[in-house]
């Protein structure tokens, strides 16, 4: 009986996500604000620390945005941000500098070749060790789409046709007027 009953336990365990968006487990310092809500995250980025090259200074974006729940594993590279939910679906962000590019307020949302995907996810995958192969791939019951104004980037990479509306609706909150 003892023997079960641990079987089961492990097994429980070990089929149930590790979501890392637990909302007791919030993240407050320097640079952002990553609350982890009941239904939803919001990030808030508002890192100080600019970057320079030669004489240039390049100003860093702050930003706010609301993202879906059940993240597994995000990374901040640069720029880049990662959130990965289950199953690798792919939330990325890219937010240039202030005044790198150029703005428009028409925000177009389409869909993205994949032999484009690993310029924005390379550096993410190959740091997770995932198999490059996968990326060039369309998989069944997913779909992946490219939202952007020209100057900042929201790649929705892998994402099951039943999470795409969430998905969308949570790039959609991208906001740098802080």
């Amino acid at each position: 009986m003892k023997y079960s009953a641990f079987i089961l336990l492990v097994l429980l365990m070990s089929s149930c996500a590790s979501y890392i968006d637990v909302p007791k487990k919030s993240i407050s310092n320097d640079s952002m604000v990553f609350e982890y809500g009941n239904n939803y995250n919001k990030l808030k980025y508002i890192n100080k620390v600019n970057a320079s090259a030669d004489q240039d200074i390049y100003y860093t974006t702050n930003f706010s945005i609301t993202l879906p729940k059940n993240i597994v594993n995000w990374n901040v590279s640069n720029n880049n941000f990662f959130f990965e939910y289950d199953d690798k679906q792919i939330f990325y962000i890219y937010s240039s500098y202030k005044n790198e590019g150029q703005e428009s307020e028409n925000w177009e949302l389409k869909d993205i070749d994949y032999n484009e995907v690993l310029k924005y996810l390379g550096e993410y995958w190959d740091k997770r060790k995932y198999n490059e192969n996968y990326l060039y791939k369309v998989h069944n019951g997913r779909v992946s789409k490219f939202y952007t104004n020209g100057k900042y980037k929201i790649l929705l990479y892998n994402i099951k046709t039943e999470n795409i509306q969430t998905f969308i609706d949570s790039s959609k909150t991208f906001n740098t007027n802080l």
